[in-house]
Parts: structure tokens; sequence; C-alpha cells
């Protein structure tokens, strides 16, 4: 039996991972989603730049390219991603979303009736956003880089 299932039985709320942990997790997980060639940083520009900078500084786990809020009883997850062009783009992104969704449910971390009165914050309501960037492909005359 499962920490959560366990958790689940004794009526005790499963433990919620950070942001950063959470963020991670669905960076790997969009790695295996079928049409998903690439995962970007999702995160704001200045953000993105200071995480780096930290986690290098702090020999830490680099962070996870999915930018994950809370607040006000809301869990918003927004990632970028680069798509196989042998199959349809919206597909892909509806994978990836579905994808992102499951995950977020069977970690329990948003839950009808959660939010900022529950005992551990859950947040009650997951809106998940995935886009899709354009990617050139390399040229084979470039020259490769040094």
């Amino acid at each position: 039996m499962t920490d959560q299932e366990t958790r689940a039985t004794e009526g005790t709320a499963p433990e919620q991972p950070t942001d950063a942990t959470l963020s991670r997790e669905l960076t790997r997980l969009l790695r295996g989603v079928p049409g998903v060639v690439d995962v970007f940083d999702a995160h704001p520009v200045v953000e993105a730049a200071v995480k780096v900078v930290a986690a290098e500084l702090d020999l830490r786990e680099a962070p996870g390219l999915v930018d994950v809020d809370r607040s006000e009883g809301l869990l918003s997850v927004a990632a970028h991603v680069a798509t196989d062009l042998a199959q349809p783009t919206p597909e892909t992104l509806a994978r990836a979303a579905a994808a992102l969704r499951e995950h977020v449910a069977d970690r329990a971390v948003a839950r009808p009736g959660g939010g900022p009165g529950d005992p551990d914050g859950a947040p009650t309501e997951v809106v998940v956003s995935v886009t899709a960037r354009l990617v050139e492909e390399r040229r084979e005359s470039a020259a490769p880089a040094a």
C-alpha cells in the first residue's frame, strides 16, 4: 500500500509536494507524452534566470521547467513544449494537458473542497495551460557550435 493509499484509509490528507518538486515531476512527465519533443521553461524570464543561478550556486537539483503557482485556492500549471510535426499539434497539446491534469489529481494536489480554509491548503481548482513553440530545424550546412 502506498503512503497516499494509507493516508486515504486513515482519513489523513496526502502530503502536498512543493511547487519545485511538482514542477520537476511535471517536466519529466511531459517529456514522455507522445508528440512532445522538448519542454521549455515556462517561468517568467527573470524568475527563470534567478532559479538557474540559485540552482548553480547551491548545486541543487535543476529546477523544473513547468510553471506551478498556487494562490487563493487555485493551482495554475503552465508549460511550453515543442511538438513533433508528424503529429497534429492540437492533439499533442491536448494529450499533454490531460497528462498534467491526471498527475495533479493522482498526487491529490487539488481536490474539491480544498483551498485557503483547508487544513493542508490544497487548492480547489486547477488551471492547465500548454502552449507549443515553433522550433526551427537546425540546417545541415550550419557549422556546429563550438
